[in-house]
């Protein structure tokens, strides 16, 4: 029992150091992601209470030819496969595009095959499914009719295209320059009610950056999405007086890019006077350092009290 003790005490200690970090790009050993969580959880009672179906789901059903089943360790995961995507090419402007809920959505020149839009509408797919805890809307928690969007680090546009008949107005904030075409198509039905930003989300306003509240004014809001690689707590607190006009706003907000995300989004929401919710489960964000316990919450709901 004293060896044990000791063991606990000598892993406990080597939790923070980086040979314990982990960073995965695309092609990674995920063989070895789920050896040091499986360790981790050997020495830890509450993580294997509270990851337990995550770690289960990891030892027994997930694909390391499915990098996404990593990514989302549940089973729903498992279900989508890339090769049964249609894709289209647009002969007018040479980009390719899928059907999307029976609507064309453009994919950027970087993608220069139809299988790298089939992995990639695969993987939006995965990440909105229902059971996600990436999705950001539920059946209560949605844009309603005639609301004004904002979507914002939008890529390719699938969350403001599956609102696009319900929203008012959309703004969708996208900095990725190569993105502008492929939106531009898209929503090109749409051009009266939607607006496209070719800028970074941020707290101040310059040639680059736009500040929601300089982009709106005095214009109402309703819901935001809100998908920025980690600087979502900052333009929220910099929002402060934008969302105190508007009181019925929701915020879909992620929380996974880094360790942090989730505890300092969730305190910037309450001090601003929000209630909000997780949605259910974890991610695995390979594409990060991961640290223990390696799972992170993902996606924050919020709404004024």
């Amino acid at each position: 029992m004293r060896i044990l003790r000791k063991q606990k005490q000598l892993f406990k200690r080597t939790l923070n150091r980086s040979p314990l970090q982990i960073w995965f790009p695309l092609g990674c050993d995920l063989a070895s992601l789920n050896r040091k969580i499986n360790l981790m959880l050997n020495f830890s009672s509450s993580a294997r209470q509270n990851f337990s179906e995550e770690s289960t789901f990891l030892n027994t059903d997930a694909l390391l030819t499915n990098h996404w089943s990593y990514i989302f360790p549940y089973s729903f995961a498992n279900k989508y496969d890339y090769r049964s995507v249609d894709v289209h090419k647009d002969e007018t402007n040479g980009l390719f595009y899928v059907i999307h809920n029976g609507r064309k959505l453009y994919y950027n020149r970087r993608f220069q095959t139809a299988e790298s839009v089939q992995k990639a509408y695969n993987g939006i797919s995965i990440e909105q499914d229902e059971k996600s805890p990436h999705c950001y809307m539920d059946e209560k928690f949605r844009v309603e009719a005639n609301d004004t969007v904002m979507d914002i680090g939008a890529a390719e546009g699938n969350f403001s295209l599956d609102v696009i008949d319900r929203a008012g107005i959309i703004y969708i904030i996208e900095p990725d320059i190569d993105w502008v075409e492929a939106l531009n198509a898209t929503f090109s039905p749409w051009k009266d009610k939607v607006k496209i930003i070719n800028k970074f989300a941020a707290e101040i306003d310059s040639d680059n950056c736009i500040s929601l509240s300089g982009l709106l004014g005095d214009n109402p809001v309703h819901f935001i999405k809100m998908d920025v690689g980690g600087a979502e707590a900052g333009i929220i607190r910099s929002s402060e007086s934008l969302l105190n006009r508007n009181a019925a706003v929701k915020i879909a907000v992620c929380t996974y890019h880094r360790k942090e995300d989730a505890q300092t989004s969730g305190k910037t929401l309450t001090d601003l006077g929000f209630t909000y919710s997780f949605t259910d489960g974890y991610m695995l964000y390979i594409y990060s350092k991961l640290t223990p316990p390696y799972f992170r919450k993902a996606l924050i709901r919020a709404h004024k009290r």
